[in-house]
């Protein structure tokens, strides 16, 4: 015996301040009913961050999924973005740049030298740090405090 195809109609609720369309969709259809809206998001963060000088470092779209039906629906969607904004100092003050790499190549040197006396374990770790060191050494000023400092292995010395 064959079943029917199931399509019902998924209402859909922006988040406050959030600019769109208040529309519903079939479930068939409302994976591209989501990605519209999440696409538009991103669009519009992308337009307000360039006008305030800021760069997207990273983001992303994620649909969160559901059976509704007979389909596979996108019942909800979330658009992530991550900002740098580059202040005066970063942009103007080489010597800042200059001073702060070279702290970060002198942290290298230190936690190459405990490698030699490290357990397998301590090496790993300190190993994990150095690489992220290294990739430390090609962001701004700013964001690699930002990125560093919960972590331990950047000190304020050069703040």
């Amino acid at each position: 015996m064959l079943e029917s195809v199931s399509n019902p109609t998924l209402g859909y609720r922006l988040d406050p301040g959030e600019p769109g369309l208040w529309n519903s969709a079939s479930a068939s259809r409302s994976v591209l009913r989501v990605l519209t809206q999440e696409i538009s998001n991103w669009l519009y963060f992308k337009r307000r961050v360039e006008r305030e000088g800021g760069v997207i470092i990273q983001g992303g779209i994620s649909l969160d999924l559901r059976k509704k039906g007979s389909f596979l629906a996108a019942v909800a969607g979330r658009t992530t973005v991550w900002v740098y904004y580059p202040s005066e100092r970063t942009q103007g003050n080489t010597s800042v740049d200059g001073d702060y790499k070279q702290h970060i190549e002198q942290k290298i040197r230190e936690l190459e030298n405990q490698l030699t006396f490290a357990t397998p374990e301590e090496r790993e770790k300190l190993e994990q740090q150095i690489q992220l060191l290294k990739m430390a050494m090609n962001l701004p000023l700013q964001l690699v405090q930002m990125l560093l400092e919960p972590l331990g292995l950047f000190l304020n010395a050069i703040a």
